[in-house]
């Protein structure tokens, strides 16, 4: 089955997947994204684009008359170039302000067009996309052509990001990397002025390409960049102060471990912003309160900031600002290492063994829900029909006799060192499995660290938090258990996942990839290479001051030109 992003050894995917799991979920967050991106991004942070007026927004004051938005982040920018882009929350919201992708998913989780007018496909391996009448801010209209360079530079050798594959479409080789110099390639055509037509090698659903390539791709203007080499385009100064975009604000100053400040590109094709100048601040997750509480910090969405759980009840205290709760997406994920707890019958045991629910009431406050494997309430995906596991302890000893467990056996359990609530929940756990005769040693490790083991004999599970998609969990789910040489849970494969997620991909009635999900369900529940320790609900937050802003886990920064100070 061939897969949207690449089939590559465990470190480099342990890399690639490194953000979808943490980035922008804590408060170090997607600063892990470094791992996919260019090392142009290390020299980018060094420095940082032309001072000027800008230099009071990032200090967070506005010249006489001016307004300005101050956004608390927790996560810091891997790189400001498009090109050298990771799967970093924070990477994609920066680049977005100044260079739109074909378009965003919004706050339902549906795909919204923001470059593209149309993206449609009869077969799932041709894709049309026609392009709005989007202008670049020198009155150059976006183009197809501008689609097609932009698609040929982020793969080409000299570039060579590693977030994507391109091998997927047609002309690209296995690397996903297009030909040295390519101007056209069978796979990605410009038809005509405002029409690209991609052409797939295998089936994929209209989902899985939306989420990938026309979400995390922005485009870039051809015009402006024709005259600079391949070999210096990721690390090309134009894009510390880009002088042609068609998002929303022009970058003007930024220090990637501290702020990035932007002003008003009044001539945006969807409307001028209101706010003339907006910054994301980067603080410390203890941070964000004090900010809130001070006026200083005006918004804070769930994907790039995260307030510790023991700032939640102080922050929706406070007066001057609105407090929700996202969708609970994001998985507390725990991988089994099938290959070390070969018997199912014990990782049965394993999740019958912890009560979750209280896992949930205390180290989230209540905000997020127990639920099975990769799927969530917040799915339309979800399956309210499937039993999963309750807490059971007793099942949990019955099913260990069965399996003839060795209780002086100890397993190596792995937690990420930055997720706090995590790491006191492995206490707990340790607790629960204690009482059915499961000896657990924690490993309480930096991101890295986790990274490197994550897989090999040094682990018997490990939890992260990870989010996934919640109208499309195909890509993720191949990578973590459906792969027999290269996994995390130790080369677990079934050919009934293969070929339900194989089915989510050529399926063209929803109905069947419902069903298709539900299999890969009923199967975690069954086997448990993997299984989810809770779902997370994060608080987004918006100051009192702002109209048209919501914080919300998606779609929050699609439309910023209509924000507006009351």
């Amino acid at each position: 089955m061939e897969g949207i992003v690449k089939k590559l050894s465990s470190k480099v995917i342990a890399a690639a997947l490194a953000v979808a799991m943490v980035a922008g979920l804590t408060a170090c967050g997607s600063s892990a994204a470094s791992a996919t991106g260019s090392a142009a991004g290390a020299s980018e942070a060094a420095g940082s684009a032309e001072s000027g007026a800008a230099g009071a927004g990032a200090s967070g004051t506005a010249a006489t008359g001016e307004n300005i938005v101050n956004i608390g982040v927790t996560s810091t920018l891997s790189s400001i170039n498009p090109l050298n882009i990771d799967v970093s929350f924070m990477a994609l919201y920066a680049q977005s302000m100044m260079f739109l992708p074909l378009g965003a998913l919004d706050e339902n989780y549906a795909f919204e067009g923001l470059l593209a007018d149309s993206v449609t496909t009869d077969d799932n391996i041709t894709f049309t996309v026609k392009l709005a009448d989007i202008k670049w801010s020198d009155g150059e209209p976006v183009t197809a052509q501008d689609v097609v360079w932009t698609m040929l530079k982020i793969s080409s050798p000299e570039v060579a990001n590693s977030s994507f594959d391109f091998s997927v479409f047609k002309g690209f080789d296995e690397n996903g990397q297009s030909p040295s110099g390519a101007t056209q390639i069978e796979g990605i055509k410009a038809t005509d002025d405002k029409t690209v037509v991609f052409t797939a090698v295998n089936p994929m659903s209209i989902a899985s390409f939306e989420n990938n390539f026309c979400t995390w791709v922005p485009i870039l203007p051809s015009h402006a960049l024709s005259s600079t080499a391949d070999a210096d385009l990721a690390t090309s100064e134009w894009f510390n102060k880009p002088t042609v975009i068609d998002g929303s604000y022009f970058l003007d100053e930024y220090d990637a471990a501290h702020y990035i400040s932007y002003h008003a590109n009044k001539d945006y094709s969807l409307g001028a912003p209101k706010i003339d100048k907006l910054n994301f601040k980067v603080v410390d997750s203890a941070g964000l309160l004090a900010g809130l509480k001070s006026g200083e910090i005006d918004f804070v969405q769930p994907a790039i900031g995260i307030i510790p759980n023991a700032d939640l009840s102080s922050v929706e205290a406070l007066d001057n600002v609105t407090t929700t709760y996202s969708d609970p997406v994001m998985n507390q994920m725990t991988f089994i290492n099938t290959s070390r707890i070969t018997d199912s019958r014990v990782r049965q045991a394993i999740v019958y063994a912890i009560d979750r629910q209280t896992l949930v009431d205390g180290l989230l406050s209540g905000h997020g829900e127990v639920g099975e494997g990769f799927i969530s309430s917040a799915s339309p995906y979800y399956d309210s029909s499937i039993k999963g596991f309750d807490y059971n302890p007793d099942k949990a000893k019955e099913l260990l006799s069965e399996a003839g467990w060795d209780s002086s056996k100890e397993l190596e359990y792995y937690v990420w060192s930055g997720d706090d609530a995590m790491v006191k929940g492995s206490q707990v756990i340790q607790q629960y499995l204690s009482t059915v005769g499961i000896s657990v040693n924690i490993h309480t490790v930096d991101m890295d660290t986790l990274m490197s083991v994550a897989g090999t004999d040094d682990v018997d599970m490990f939890s992260v938090q990870y989010t996934v998609t919640p109208n499309e969990y195909y890509v993720d789910a191949q990578y973590l258990v459906d792969m027999e040489t290269t996994s995390w849970t130790g080369g677990y494969f079934d050919e009934d996942v293969d070929a339900a997620l194989t089915k989510t991909q050529t399926a063209t009635d929803d109905s069947e990839v419902k069903a298709a999900y539900k299999t890969l369900q009923e199967k975690m529940i069954e086997d448990v290479p993997m299984f989810s320790m809770y779902f997370i609900s994060n608080a987004q937050v918006v100051s009192t001051r702002l109209q048209n802003a919501t914080p919300s886990l998606y779609g929050a920064f699609n439309h910023v030109e209509k924000w507006e100070i009351k």
